[in-house]
């Protein structure tokens, strides 16, 4: 029986009795919850914790970082309006995805190398998210082989980068296939290489180069070169991309691992081929125009992310939150994640009153998992479910498409 198929509590309950058992158990815990109380929280621990390249590596964004502030503020832009007296003892974040029952429409975004920064990041993060019943993505740019996350997390959504090779991309879908996702997400946003300018002044590069400046910068942060990076090396020996080929990809010190990504002649024919030959559900990641939708849609994608990378790729581009009601008007049917930005549950609720079906977050739960590993992830994941509970009490919502009903205002 997976988590999201477990008896859900009688709805009359008190509510403390109606918050899942591993919620409950969180909140019992002492010790770190004082500590992070909110997902801002993680990031100035990371800081503390990482190698300056590294932190820069996952905190950073392309160019000024226009568009990674712009994410934000899109969201600052808009509050809700609360109707009370609605008998709120009812109300459920449980949510229907693509043919899956979630225990709320937050899932956890791709991230590559996730288990070299983290100790076993990738099998922590698949866990955690089967546990709390909520969605997850492993990055093609992961270094446990998908076989093995998908043991943990049956559910689990494989995030592929795709060459434009007919015969290579045939290759991975049925290793893809045989290791046994049914979900498949193709990153659509990445042709080229991006340039990060806060990963550059900070030496970090892939591949990684062994240098004074980033021996010094790891070894004066001991509590994550001996309890993280050495853990995966004694465990793994050196990483290599795992997930990015048919077979066993190059090492993270190769050059090879510097050309992992997209490709700059992958198009629309390449997702229609693959539509035809991949049985499971289709998810495209990285659209922000509501032309792209519609193709997709007419292709026979199951869904789509409305995604800027996080701003990670372009500094000049629309936040996913600003594109999502046009993508929404023309694909009323399609169903519509949306990723970049959302860090509190006011954010999950604003996100689905303008159109989405549900959220995905990357930073702030890679944080999570890199301090604190599978624990660490849950006591995450429970600070924004406990948000989101509250949430739509206070604002009188028993079910989180309700939100949709005038309850949105435009601030200024």
């Amino acid at each position: 029986m997976t988590a999201t198929d477990q008896t859900l509590p009688a709805l009359d309950e008190p509510i403390p009795a109606r918050i899942p058992g591993w919620l409950r158990a969180i909140r019992a815990r002492r010790g770190e919850a004082p500590r992070f109380l909110n997902l801002h929280d993680y990031a100035p621990a990371a800081r503390r914790l990482l190698p300056r390249a590294l932190f820069a590596y996952i905190n950073g964004s392309a160019g000024d970082g226009r568009a990674l502030a712009a994410n934000r503020a899109a969201f600052d832009r808009w509050c809700l309006v609360p109707h009370v007296l609605r008998g709120v003892s009812r109300r459920s974040a449980r949510t229907h995805l693509m043919g899956h029952h979630y225990a709320m429409p937050v899932g956890i975004s791709a991230f590559g190398a996730a288990a070299v920064i983290g100790f076993d990041a990738d099998r922590a993060m698949a866990r955690a998210a089967y546990a709390a019943g909520v969605p997850y993505q492993l990055s093609a740019n992961s270094i446990t082989p998908m076989e093995d996350v998908i043991r943990d997390n049956p559910d689990a959504w494989f995030a592929a980068y795709l060459p434009a090779n007919p015969s290579l991309i045939d290759r991975m879908l049925t290793r893809i296939g045989r290791a046994g996702f049914r979900t498949l997400v193709i990153t659509v946003d990445v042709p080229v290489a991006a340039r990060r300018e806060d990963e550059t002044r900070a030496h970090y590069a892939m591949p990684l180069r062994p240098s004074a400046r980033l021996a010094f910068d790891m070894l004066s942060h001991p509590r994550w070169l001996l309890g993280r990076l050495g853990r995966t090396l004694l465990a793994r020996g050196i990483p290599h991309i795992q997930n990015i080929t048919p077979g066993r990809g190059p090492s993270i010190f190769a050059r090879s691992v510097g050309a992992v990504g997209g490709a700059a002649d992958f198009n629309w024919d390449h997702i229609r081929a693959i539509r035809r030959s991949w049985p499971g559900r289709l998810v495209l990641k990285g659209i922000l125009s509501a032309q792209d939708a519609v193709t997709a849609q007419q292709i026979g994608a199951d869904g789509i992310i409305v995604s800027n990378h996080g701003a990670r790729l372009c500094d000049c581009v629309i936040s996913p939150l600003e594109a999502l009601p046009a993508i929404r008007q023309a694909c009323p049917d399609l169903t519509v994640l949306l990723d970049s930005g959302v860090r509190r549950a006011g954010d999950v609720i604003t996100a689905i009153a303008l159109g989405a079906d549900g959220v995905m977050i990357g930073r702030p739960f890679f944080f999570a998992t890199i301090l604190g590993g599978q624990p660490g992830l849950a006591h995450a994941i429970g600070l924004i479910a406990g948000e989101l509970d509250r949430d739509m009490a206070f604002l009188g919502l028993l079910d989180l498409r309700e939100s949709r009903e005038n309850r949105l205002h435009r601030r200024g």
